[in-house]
């Protein structure tokens, strides 16, 4: 899940406040009728609305289902909860290896063109045919899709009951036309989108994009009449903004947040924070050390997580508590005990010294440990603008240098890390992970090489290029497990519970919150503690479902 910025991520003329010291343009504030919101701070815009590119401003933004949108919604705070939205319904048969969706009727794209089943099937089988553009990470087809009546039908080689998130929620359904219109559609640029969502673009800046009321929207009118998403170089220009009025909507990890917003205005000014996901420090496999299992052992052993709770996120993310990577207290049901509170809340240098010593290494006269003359040196990259994941940077850098470990920082522009990320170019980044409602999503991200990519190309998971044929036989195990029998999911997490815990491919830091802030000044109905009904920042695929709950005050 795309979590930051504020990416998640999430998660980013202008609407920064004069006053900011990076030299914002003043703006009034929204009116009544439109919303302005971002999950995502720190991103350069480009007139690109490719849902399909990683690089792309909505992609970035995490703003394309505004216009594009899946077959159903997932409630990600629970389990087995599921939204009809282009379909009415799906159905598996075949052993988890069929999967039929059936398409609702009566929807129109944007254009004013029919919505058909044909576009959904074009949609699956060019994702299928070109895997730069499988964004949403989706197992591939063992068959072109078919279409019989007002049903698609999916077939796969083994079962991907597990996939069914990804397969319907995540993937964005797009015109039919769209993989004839553009020959490369991964990197392909698209500034007119058209879509069957609740809103269409209606002006871009580099600054601001404006979106408007799709008049042809299938699900009726949106109470927000506008939407702005704008752009802000940091968390602290988005915070600023938040707090005077600008913004109505963020997805931001914000540093006194109460005293800043909350509590100007109780009656109006609120916070969910709900559990979503295992933030992990995302290792780069093929570069040495990190390629050395118990070096990643004497890393994980040599944070303090209860630092990067307290300082780097400000108390909103708890300390992570199991190598295993599940996250806790949510996906209890599948944890090993071996795994239950198997991490150190503080940093633990007898275990570095020890783990380190048997692994051939001696401390050097630079106070770091070396082998074969070679250091434990690698680098932390994160997007300056992402203030909470900085100062994580820093916090590990300190306490590992400390354990004799040379770890720095490297500070990027979001856009860059993006790319970065994707390309492989990096030694190891602080990263939300992909959440979910069971194991298989998160382990799914990190570990399947097949959504993967050698250093240098396009991957879309799998960022630190983990590569283990056991490990992919052991996924494709959990796929073809049913999620509504939570024993049979434990037994098949299991393999790769021990492969996290005791390989750390990734190392499991924080559990991350779906950061939310949002005012009711001019609209009711957003997800709340009360009402947890839908994962509850303002970023893909969960916008048009919230949107569309909205009412005006």
């Amino acid at each position: 899940m795309f979590r930051k910025g504020i990416t998640a991520l999430a998660a980013t003329s202008c609407v920064l406040l004069g006053i900011i010291a990076s030299g914002g343009i003043s703006q009034a504030a929204s009116t009544n009728s439109t919303l302005t919101l971002e999950n995502n701070t720190g991103v350069t815009f480009t007139d690109n609305f490719n849902p399909v590119d990683s690089n792309s401003f909505c992609k970035q933004m995490s703003v394309c289902s505004l216009v594009y949108e899946p077959l159903m919604e997932f409630d990600s705070l629970k389990a087995g909860v599921s939204y009809p939205w282009l379909a009415t319904g799906y159905a598996w048969s075949n052993a988890g290896k069929t999967l039929t969706f059936t398409i609702r009727s009566g929807v129109k794209w944007s254009d004013g063109s029919a919505f058909t089943p044909a576009d959904v099937a074009a949609t699956f089988n060019m994702v299928n045919t070109n895997a730069a553009a499988n964004v949403a990470g989706i197992p591939p087809l063992a068959s072109p899709a078919t279409v019989s009546g007002n049903t698609v039908v999916l077939n796969y080689a083994t079962s991907e009951y597990s996939n069914i998130v990804a397969i319907a929620g995540t993937q964005l359904m797009l015109p039919a036309s769209f993989a004839t219109t553009y020959s490369t559609p991964a990197t392909a640029t698209v500034t007119a989108p058209v879509g069957t969502g609740p809103y269409e673009v209606d002006n871009y800046s580099s600054t601001l994009v404006s979106y408007k009321a799709n008049p042809n929207y299938w699900g009726g009118k949106p109470a927000a009449s506008m939407i702005d998403v704008p752009a802000y170089a940091s968390n602290t220009d988005a915070a600023t903004a938040l707090a005077s009025g600008q913004l109505q909507w963020a997805g931001n990890d914000i540093s006194n947040v109460n005293k800043i917003f909350v509590n100007v205005n109780p009656a109006t000014n609120h916070t969910f924070f709900a559990p979503g996901s295992t933030v992990t420090l995302e290792l780069n496999v093929t570069k040495a050390p990190l390629n050395d299992p118990k070096v990643r052992a004497a890393i994980s052993a040599g944070i303090n997580r209860q630092q990067l709770s307290v300082k780097g996120e400000t108390g909103y993310e708890a300390p992570a508590t199991s190598l295993s990577g599940l996250i806790m207290p949510n996906q209890a049901a599948y944890l090993n005990p071996a795994y239950n509170k198997d991490i150190k809340p503080t940093s633990q240098p007898a275990a570095v010294r020890k783990i380190l010593l048997s692994d051939g290494y001696k401390m050097g006269k630079n106070h770091f440990w070396e082998k074969n003359g070679k250091e434990i040196k690698f680098s932390i990259q994160d997007p300056i603008a992402y203030s909470d994941y900085y100062a994580d940077d820093q916090l590990i850098s300190s306490e590992l240098k400390a354990e004799g470990i040379d770890a720095t920082v490297d500070g990027v522009q979001a856009s860059a890390w993006y790319t970065n990320s994707a390309d492989g170019n990096f030694t190891s980044i602080i990263h939300w992970g992909n959440g979910g409602t069971d194991p298989y999503t998160q382990f799914d991200n990190w570990l399947d090489y097949k959504n993967s990519a050698p250093m240098g190309k396009v991957a879309n998971a799998d960022f630190g290029r983990y590569h283990n044929a056991s490990v992919q036989a052991e996924l494709t195990k959990l796929a073809a497990t049913d999620p509504a029998n939570t024993a049979a999911v434990k037994a098949a997490s299991l393999p790769l519970e021990k492969v996290i815990a005791t390989t750390l491919p990734v190392i499991p830091l924080l559990y991350g919150a779906d950061w939310d802030e949002y005012s009711t000044a001019n609209f009711t109905g957003f997800v709340t503690a009360a009402n947890p009904y839908m994962d509850p920042s303002p970023s893909d695929p969960e916008l048009p479902y919230i949107l569309m709950k909205l009412k005006a005050s």
